[in-house]
């Protein structure tokens, strides 16, 4: 009965969680300071280091919490199996130091609920589903029961508020196992209380702010409000946790030419302790780009290097199609089929990359260039190619296709008439494209014009079409996005 939220919940707990971490910095030692960023930095060992030294904090068990934190970023990062039969031992033993504290200060049940979520996260990405879901209600009660305790105490609601938006973007028909849990989740509320903490004058309203700019690019896909908000809260001297959500709003925004930068500069850095994740993201802008032979060295570092699971499926898939690209056939044909029998994982790269593996036919990897060009934000690159095309030699389907890629690089060129038009073309062809995202994601794509040229009426007619479709690939993504959508419209309305 879990696997289904277990799923959802992983979409968007990762990458909010790296902006969950206290900033504790203002009221510490020097040291403490250096620790936590040290482990910000995902410099492990030297925050081990550093800790091991550090004398009392003024806030109390404020050292445990960064202990925790540097084991929980390390596991996250790494997918490290033995790493995680090693370290997850040491969250019972720190619960039990916390309730073992004759503090009575509200940091301790903070800290206990921010423990639970940190590993509740690394359950669940390494397959202990029960458990991490259970995990995630204890954090919600603790933060509940916290909150009666201590009303005042601004750091609950930064906890509450993300377990809302996470909860609450919860598909419909999943919902009732969270009403099994006895959890509530609300994106409209969650999202209220990170903007009301990031208009406080504390050491966390950094955090609140770059948060509410993942759940606007992630679940609301305002990426240009979330990029503004990071421009204007983010230091020039980033650590390696900063890097990787700005890198993916980056993406998400569709602005991968400035990712790879930042990736770049990230991975050259003297004494960097970039993950091997960057190696993949880099190879990904690239990819988009059409840079295939440097995004192939970089997706092979990824293969090599990398000790856990997710986006091996995806990165050899890319090899050989960047091989394709390069005109390279035999090693193309040998990293296909490399890529067909890796064992893929739980990330959505992976998954997609299986069900193009696993098609009786190979797929048209002109309209996958134009598929990847477009999400790089690379439009001339993808209007070369759709110009290239012969579409009297494309399937039915094929046609379609390209129609809806047209409609989506007129859509994010702001050309909102031909945007429609082509949405349109695209949506009434329901019947020829069945279990297809084109028609829902068009449906979906139109509510947002709409909204943003407010006739919430017309948007809401679109975004309920979006919830009317049974069976498509990314019909949990595209069912939420519409759902956080209508309720936007219904508090504009009220």
């Amino acid at each position: 009965m879990f696997l289904n939220i277990k799923k959802w919940i992983g979409v968007f707990a990762y990458p909010f969680f790296l902006l969950t971490q206290v900033s504790l910095a203002q009221s510490q030692t020097t040291n403490f300071d250096l620790a936590y960023t040290t482990t910000l930095d995902l410099d492990f060992k030297a925050s081990k280091s550093i800790l091991s030294s550090l004398e009392n904090t003024e806030i109390p068990m404020g050292d445990l919490y960064i202990a925790n934190l540097n084991d929980v970023l390390e596991l996250i990062f790494s997918e490290n199996e033995e790493r995680y039969n090693l370290l997850k031992k040491n969250e019972d033993k720190r619960l039990k130091q916390l309730q073992n504290s004759s503090s009575d200060s509200p940091y301790i049940d903070f800290f206990r609920a921010e423990i639970k979520m940190q590993w509740a996260f690394v359950k669940l990405k390494f397959g202990n589903t029960l458990s991490g879901v259970w995990s995630l209600r204890n954090a919600y009660k603790i933060t509940e029961d916290n909150i009666e305790k201590y009303p005042d105490f601004k750091l609950n609601f930064k906890t509450m508020g993300l377990l809302q938006v996470i909860f609450g973007a919860v598909p419909d028909n999943q919902q009732w196992v969270l009403n099994v849990l006895g959890l509530e989740g609300d994106v409209e509320s969650g999202l209220m209380h990170l903007k009301e903490l990031s208009k406080e004058a504390t050491p966390f309203t950094l955090e609140a702010t770059l948060i509410s700019s993942m759940i606007e690019s992630y679940l609301l896909e305002q990426h240009y409000e979330a990029l503004e908000g990071l421009k204007n809260n983010t230091s020039d001297q980033k650590t390696m946790a900063e890097v990787y959500i700005t890198s993916l709003i980056l993406m998400k925004a569709h602005n991968a030419n400035a990712a790879a930068l930042l990736l770049q500069q990230a991975l050259e850095k003297e004494e960097a302790n970039a993950p091997l994740l960057f190696e993949y993201l880099l190879a990904e802008a690239l990819f988009q780009g059409g840079m295939y032979n440097q995004a192939k060295t970089h997706y092979l570092e990824y293969i090599d290097q990398f000790k856990g699971r997710n986006q091996l499926k995806d990165s050899r898939m890319k090899v050989a199609m960047c091989e394709y690209f390069l005109g390279k056939n035999a090693s193309f044909k040998n990293y296909w089929e490399e890529a067909k029998q890796t064992k893929g994982a739980t990330s959505e790269a992976d998954k997609n990359a299986a069900h193009i593996l696993e098609a009786t036919t190979l797929p048209n990897f002109k309209l996958l260039q134009i598929r990847y060009a477009i999400d790089g934000g690379y439009y001339t690159l993808a209007n070369r190619a759709v110009s290239k095309l012969n579409l009297e030699k494309l399937t039915i389907m094929e046609v379609h296709e390209v129609t809806y890629r047209k409609a989506r690089l007129a859509h994010l060129k702001s050309d909102y008439t031909e945007a429609l038009r082509l949405y349109n073309e695209v949506t009434s062809n329901a019947d020829i494209l069945p279990e297809s995202y084109f028609i829902p994601n068009s449906f979906l794509q139109m509510g947002y014009i709409k909204m943003e040229d407010k006739e919430n009426e017309e948007a809401r007619e679109y975004l309920n079409k979006v919830l009317e479709f049974k069976k498509h690939p990314y019909k949990n993504s595209l069912d939420s996005k519409a759902k956080i959508a209508l309720a936007t419209i219904d508090g504009a309305d009220d």
